[in-house]
């Protein structure tokens, strides 16, 4: 049996590494009950959840957690005590609690990985939309009770990303995501969160950021991703791959999930009638366009009978 659902915390990051084949089993026990005189009961309960998926309430799974540390002391010779845990917690759970039946021991960095990809995308490695979704209400939750919890949301989509698809090929498409989804993450705070919102659209939640920091962030992935040498972009129209964005900031933008989503929505929506470019809510911070200053054109004679190739100078909008 694994776990369907991972709840977050702030100490869920710190219990994954825990269940390492590194870890030995006296490590384990000393670092949990520490975690959990800081954080409390809850400790135990996502503990038991990543090591025999089933969940148990905070006061309950402190019980069985503490049952199966003298279970473990009983059923092994002392020698072997600081070594057989996790064995002596199936058992316990099975034979004493009568809470498993049939139970199965599985590597930890197999369950680990299990729980990683419920809540991540399989080709980026980013956060999928399903996750990015419960976060963000999970912020705007804080920022109630709180009122001190601002962030920036910026929404991203790669220009003309089909033609690119359909003249490069989707493997080429896949890697280009790929390398994308790397420079994005490179751009990023380790508290920020990236997320593949789907297709060849990706969505970043930074927290406490104003709108000039924000607004560089994006800037930054802009033009990291306009420099990169992406395999086969020169037979694209404009022979170079690029994204555009839109950014909006909670709370001054919109006081729920489906307001801040669509306020980014709409400066990306601006962001794409010109290509290349950011569009910051409120805020216009670039007058033209990033185009190359030379580009092909087709243009018709005057009676619309004949088109021919031309070389166009942009020079404004």
């Amino acid at each position: 049996m694994f776990p369907t659902h991972y709840e977050t915390h702030s100490f869920s990051s710190k219990l994954p590494p825990l269940l390492s084949t590194e870890t030995s089993d006296a490590e384990l026990l000393e670092k949990v009950d520490a975690l959990a005189r800081e954080y409390g009961n809850i400790v135990y309960k996502e503990m038991l959840l990543l090591l025999v998926g089933k969940h148990f309430g905070a006061e309950l799974a402190r019980v069985y957690w503490h049952g199966a540390v003298r279970h473990c002391r009983e059923i092994f010779r002392p020698e072997f005590a600081a070594k057989g845990f996790r064995a002596a917690l199936m058992d316990y759970l099975f034979r004493v609690a009568k809470e498993l039946g049939d139970p199965r021991i599985i590597e930890a960095d197999f369950l680990y990985n299990i729980t990683r990809s419920s809540v991540t995308d399989g080709l980026t490695g980013l956060f999928n939309q399903s996750y990015f979704k419960q976060l963000l209400d999970k912020m705007i939750s804080l920022h109630r009770r709180s009122n001190d919890q601002s962030f920036a949301l910026i929404m991203l989509d790669l220009d003309h990303f089909k033609q690119y698809n359909d003249r490069c090929g989707h493997l080429y498409g896949d890697e280009a995501l790929r390398l994308c989804a790397d420079i994005i993450s490179k751009t990023l705070r380790d508290t920020d969160i990236a997320v593949r919102y789907g297709g060849e659209e990706f969505a970043l939640l930074l927290p406490n950021l104003d709108r000039r920091a924000a607004f560089a962030v994006a800037e930054r992935i802009r033009t990291g991703i306009q420099d990169y040498p992406f395999k086969k972009q020169e037979l694209l129209d404009n022979r170079n791959l690029t994204i555009s964005g839109g950014v909006a900031f909670f709370p001054d933008n919109a006081e729920t999930a489906e307001e801040i989503i669509e306020a980014a929505d709409k400066e990306l929506y601006k962001a794409k009638g010109r290509r290349n470019t950011i569009f910051s809510f409120s805020t216009d911070r670039r007058s033209t366009s990033r185009r190359p200053i030379r580009s092909l054109v087709e243009y018709a004679s005057f009676d619309g009978a004949l088109y021919r190739p031309a070389l166009s100078i942009d020079i404004s909008e």
